[in-house]
């Protein structure tokens, strides 16, 4: 009911645009002129946002990172795994975490890579929220990472 409404609210916004933009005083053309350049605007910022996404996707941004933090990780678990405890378990947790994103992310890149542009655009929101869950899982791999490290210089 409320999807209705504001369509129909779109669509009378937009009729009333398109009006004074043809039929309008030279004030209202002009307002209607500057209303169409913003939401040019808007739209052109929002199809960069979506390129950058992709591009940082592309690019494995993340890949990297969690790739680092996840050697240090390994290697803090070894040194741990005699006192493990709640720690190790975190570590683990986050292994398995990051472990499914890999795999969205492969799945993401195969999607992406056979996708018609149409496709693509429909995939770009998919990728900005798997680049969120992979910032996410950063900086929650970099808390660990201290963590572990603080605990291996106290014993």
């Amino acid at each position: 009911m409320i999807g209705r409404i504001l369509k129909f609210g779109i669509l009378v916004v937009v009729g009333l645009v398109a009006y004074n933009f043809f039929f309008g005083t030279p004030e209202e053309k002009a307002k209607s002129k500057e209303i169409i350049g913003k939401v040019s605007d808007i739209g052109k910022a929002g199809v960069g946002l979506i390129k950058e996404e992709v591009a940082k996707f592309k690019e494995g941004k993340y890949d990297r990172a969690l790739d680092k933090i996840h050697g240090g990780l390994v290697s803090a678990k070894e040194q741990l795994s005699d006192k493990g405890g709640k720690l190790l378990d975190n570590i683990e947790s986050w292994e398995g975490k990051k472990e499914k994103w890999s795999k969205e992310r492969d799945r993401l890149k195969k999607l992406f890579d056979d996708a018609t542009d149409q496709e693509k655009e429909s995939l770009s929101e998919e990728i900005k929220k798997l680049n969120e869950k992979g910032e996410q899982l950063k900086e929650e791999g970099e808390q660990l990472k201290q963590a572990t490290e603080q605990q291996i210089e106290n014993n």
